[in-house]
């Protein structure tokens, strides 16, 4: 059990293997449901199963699936134990020729019923509801099984790349403010090295007027020394 749960697994590119289908079962029949009418021939009878079209149904929030309604008929189908019960009950009343006989429903339940009790005296009535009782465990067990798989798939499909996500704005956000940070020093060193080149720039031309000064009346001077000294 548990191949529901392949319902929400997605297979990496690569990894895919066709599916290996038995004959039986290579002609999909998604509208033959032990739930919803199946059409199955008991053992010693024989009933056609002509094709079926089932209406869609819809609940709130989805749509009843008929391929998920055919597997959910071959887990009841796999639980079925050997001998006649809610399952054999069913195949009859909802078998095509069972039902042109006997349209009445009610009528063709009584009707079955005999005819299985007919074939096995132990088959009663607490026997049809407690086999009901155990293919609806199996049922729930079944969906149970699902839901993990549905969780799995959320958690490794959805909410772990939704915490990546997170966790990648928050260092986006960090990369963010620590550029705003340098930024501001950068700023803050431009201002420092614009002030300090203008006051260098300052004291070099006072430097070299001072100098320029300096030397011109050294050489004046010197010019005029050498005129008045004997």
């Amino acid at each position: 059990m548990g191949f529901l749960k392949r319902l929400f697994i997605v297979e990496e590119e690569g990894d895919q293997k066709p599916e290996q289908q038995s004959p039986s079962t290579q002609q999909q029949q998604p509208q033959q449901q032990v739930l919803t009418g199946q059409q199955y021939a008991p053992q010693n009878q024989s009933y056609g199963q002509p094709p079926i079209n089932v209406p869609p149904v819809t609940y709130p929030g989805g749509n009843v699936d008929p391929s998920i309604l055919k597997m959910i008929s071959d887990v009841i189908e796999q639980y079925n134990v050997e001998g006649n019960d809610y399952y054999e009950l069913n195949k009859i009343v909802e078998s095509p020729d069972f039902k042109n006989a006997i349209p009445d429903e009610r009528s063709r339940i009584v009707a079955a019923f005999h005819s299985l009790k007919a074939q096995d005296p132990k088959f009663d009535k607490q026997k049809v509801l407690d086999s009901i009782d155990f293919y609806i465990k199996a049922v729930k067990g079944e969906y149970n099984n699902v839901l993990e798989g549905y969780n799995q798939f959320v958690e490794s499909k959805i909410n772990a790349p939704k915490q990546t996500i997170s966790e990648l704005q928050n260092q986006r956000q960090e990369l963010v403010n620590k550029i705003s940070q340098l930024d501001v020093e950068i700023q803050t060193i431009e201002a420092e090295v614009a002030k300090c080149s203008a006051e260098l720039e300052a004291k070099r031309a006072n430097y070299e007027a001072t100098f320029n000064i300096v030397l011109q009346n050294l050489d004046k001077e010197k010019n005029q020394l050498n005129a008045i000294l004997p």
